[in-house]
């Protein structure tokens, strides 16, 4: 069970970092940072723009992160946000037309690395690896989820 533990934590840890890592540096080399990657890509991949809230929930980060993220990108020239409604967080946030060149930039080096990173890995396994990691991230998800109940109950009782 320990060598289960050590083996599963470093390999995510070492993926991690190395994921980090590239981005950061594959980023740089555009003049941006690597935590700006996610939204680009998922800006890149919805035509008509993403509010916010959902932009922040496609790339795994709180809305202050994504806030920021969105204003950063902004001031680069990269995303404008359509002013449809009154209500700021329910309107589209859109690439402009140099934001979905470098978002195409963006996209393909993500499409290359993601080619180098699954050498040697057949499409049964690809797909056999992504369901194992689905059910270990719900149940991981599960625990976590008592824990922050079970914390609240003690909370709330004391």
């Amino acid at each position: 069970m320990e060598q289960r533990y050590t083996t599963f934590s470093l390999l995510l840890i070492n993926i991690s970092r190395c994921v980090q890592r590239i981005k950061n540096i594959e980023m740089a080399a555009l003049g941006l940072k690597g935590r700006q990657v996610q939204c680009l890509f998922w800006l890149y991949h919805c035509s008509e723009g993403e509010r916010l809230t959902k932009l922040g929930e496609m790339c795994g980060e709180d809305k202050g992160m994504m806030s920021r993220t969105v204003k950063e990108l902004t001031r680069e020239g990269l995303v404008y946000l359509d002013t449809k409604s009154n209500r700021k967080y329910k309107n589209p946030i859109r690439l402009t037309e140099k934001g979905k060149e470098i978002a195409r930039i963006v996209a393909e080096k993500i499409s290359a690395i993601l080619e180098q990173g699954g050498a040697g890995i057949t499409d049964d396994e690809r797909t056999q690896l992504y369901h194992s990691l689905g059910i270990i991230s719900e149940n991981l998800t599960e625990i976590c989820e008592e824990h922050i109940r079970e914390r609240n109950k003690a909370e709330g009782a004391s």
